[in-house]
């Protein structure tokens, strides 16, 4: 049986029937994309990020209005959406430019205004977009700092809610980078800092511009004010932030982004000495002097005399003295041996010129006449001991004296009639710096050969010197002999810290082969070497090389990415490295490196004739250290 056909009629009602009914809500617009791509957008469908870290208007506002106003927005915004929201989000910057936009519409009506082309991005997370707003803001570098502190304080906390603990600072870097955020440590540091302490205290001062410079300042001023307080000890650490808060607020100003320094230290100064209840001018003297060291990057502890020294008499926490007064009280060394001066407790090498330098070399020519204010006056056995103290130093400067005058004989002494001198006279008196076969032109010009920079030494250090060589069981350098004997070299080249100038390259005197002193002086010889390749410079935010009392006496972290940015510092980093023994870096020059610093193979980043000298010297003090010392120490016997 054939299958019936509808007919025509039939067709047509079945083709007017209507369809199913639509049960879910019909579709005005399409989702937002699944993958990163152009879209067209207008202003109805966008909305700015409302967690900008931009509190205050774009400085550049007016200019940017302008350009788009001519020409059109030339760099689309970046757009993204977050879960559940009908409209998208300015996204790693761009919200100057929409509000531009929104008041250029409203003011042409122009359609090119409204609708605009962008780029969207798909949703990551609040953190991500937060870190693109920070990052966009950061590279304009019109970002104010108070807004980056909050904006990165409010980071981190986002990122601790997703994480669900605490994140160190180098955790919070670490991810931030992850997110595109690139941030120092030390700079996350500072910011906060400065919402936890000044914000509460100076918001209108902040809000006004002030910078980062001036927040170092600041910082510096509280830390050292703090260690103050805690170590006076009268009042209780928690004191002192509502001590800071009621001082510091006095100052906060609007319209105003540098602090007036001298009257803020006057303050702080002020407050110390009304809480301690002690006297202004020790107060004044620790506040100054941990100031200066710390911008130098001078240990405070190496230092502590010459910090504490004038408050511990005011505290009543030492009596007499400090003891980098020469020569020391007899009750400071109670174990002076026969016939041998008292020396002063181990420091650094001396500079000259240096505060400790001074009140060395002023004590050092201390008259027996001069009265030695003790304590003990009344007691005969002290006074006995004094006296001894004053012959013994009467004696070393009249030693010091004769030495002086039988260093050179003139070439006047020496006449036609004088018979032929043996070699064995002629050894004696090289020994002795004794010089015949030169005119005093000569020797003046000899000497002039080998200084490659003069070494400025005040007499009263270099009798000191002399002096701790002597009791030491040593000789002292004496450039002047050695010169007209020897090719020693001298040099006092660009430096800053407590760094001994070179006077001659292969002696080392016996007061400085203790091992900490030969690190000490390699690490500020390393310090030099780094600070003339560009980094480790007292500006720096990071130090590559720090000190350590194990191996050489330095270590190295990596360069930062701005100082990685030049040759010479690579070159710098290796040679340190390769001294020190550590893994020399794979992304840096390789050990081709030694003739181009050395001045062998380039002279593009040859090390000047001064330094040299002093790289000179750091690789014969670290082979002191290595072949002399650090054997004594592998058996018990150094460095106690």
């Amino acid at each position: 049986m054939s299958k019936k056909h509808l007919s025509q009629e039939e067709m047509l009602q079945k083709l007017q029937v209507a369809g199913p009914s639509l049960k879910s809500p019909q579709v005005q617009r399409l989702g937002a994309p699944l993958r990163e791509m152009g879209i067209e957008i207008t202003l109805d469908d966008v909305r700015p990020y409302d967690r900008n870290p931009r509190s205050e208007r774009n400085p550049r506002y007016d200019d940017i209005k302008a350009s788009i106003k001519a020409v059109g927005l030339k760099h689309p915004p970046i757009l993204t959406q977050r879960p559940g929201d009908d409209k998208y989000m300015i996204s790693d910057g761009g919200n100057t430019r929409l509000e531009i936009l929104t008041e250029l519409y409203a003011e042409t009506g122009d359609e090119r205004f409204y609708r605009f082309h962008a780029i969207y991005r798909p949703w990551v997370s609040e953190a991500a977009a937060m870190a693109g707003h920070l990052s966009e803001n950061e590279t304009r570098g019109d970002l104010s700092w108070i807004d980056k502190c909050l904006g990165v304080q409010a980071l981190k906390g986002e990122l601790e809610q997703q994480e669900g603990n605490t994140l160190s600072q180098r955790e919070l870097a670490r991810r931030a980078k992850e997110l595109g955020f690139v941030l120092d440590q030390s700079h996350i540091s500072r910011m906060l800092y400065t919402v936890e302490h000044f914000w509460p205290t100076l918001p209108l001062t902040l809000k006004s511009g002030m910078g980062q410079p001036q927040i170092k300042n600041l910082i510096s001023y509280r830390e050292a004010t703090l260690l103050i307080w805690n170590y006076c000890d009268i009042q209780p650490e928690e004191a002192f932030s509502p001590a800071w808060h009621a001082t510091m607020a006095t100052f906060d100003r609007e319209d105003q982004t540098v602090l007036p320094w001298s009257i803020v230290e006057d303050r702080l100064l002020g407050m110390l000495e009304d809480e301690m209840a002690v006297h202004l001018s020790p107060l004044d003297h620790a506040l100054r002097t941990i100031l200066d060291y710390r911008q130098r990057r001078w240990s405070l502890e190496q230092y502590r005399d010459d910090i504490w020294g004038p408050l511990d008499v005011e505290l009543g926490r030492s009596e007499g003295l400090p003891r980098t007064t020469y020569p020391p009280l007899p009750e400071s060394q109670p174990d002076l041996k026969p016939n041998v001066s008292p020396v002063m407790t181990k420091e650094p090498p001396l500079e000259a010129g240096s505060q400790s330098t001074q009140q060395v070399a002023g004590s050092s020519t201390l008259q027996p006449s001069e009265p030695l204010e003790s304590g003990h006056g009344d007691d005969d056995e002290a006074g006995g001991e004094l006296a001894a103290l004053r012959r013994q130093v009467e004696e070393l400067q009249e030693e010091n004296s004769s030495l002086a005058q039988q260093s050179f004989v003139p070439p006047s002494s020496t006449s036609e009639n004088t018979p032929p001198r043996s070699t064995e006279q002629e050894n004696n008196d090289a020994e002795r710096g004794v010089v015949h076969s030169l005119s005093e032109e000569e020797r003046q010009q000899r000497i002039a050969d080998q200084t490659l920079s003069p070494v400025h030494e005040s007499e009263g250090h270099r009798n000191l010197r002399e002096m701790l060589a002597r009791q030491e069981g040593g000789e002292p350098i004496n450039f002047e002999a050695n010169a007209v004997r020897s090719i020693p070299l001298m040099s006092d080249g660009p430096r800053d810290g407590p760094v001994h100038p070179v006077t001659d390259i292969w002696t080392v005197e016996p007061q400085y082969l203790a091992p900490d002193d030969l690190r000490l002086q390699i690490n500020l010889f390393a310090q030099g070497l780094a600070r003339w390749a560009g980094f480790c410079r007292p500006d720096d935010d990071f130090y590559p090389v720090s000190r350590s009392h194990d191996g050489v006496g330095y270590q190295l972290e990596p360069l930062s990415d701005e100082q990685a940015q030049s040759p010479r510092a690579q070159k710098m980093w290796q040679l340190l490295a390769s001294l020190a023994g550590e893994p020399l870096h794979p992304m840096y020059p390789d050990a081709s490196l030694l003739g181009e610093l050395l001045g062998t193979s380039s002279d593009e980043d040859a090390l000047p004739d001064e330094l040299l000298v002093r790289f000179y010297r750091m690789v014969r003090l670290v082979r002191v250290l290595r072949d002399e010392i650090q054997p004594s120490e592998n058996t018990g016997e150094g460095d106690q």
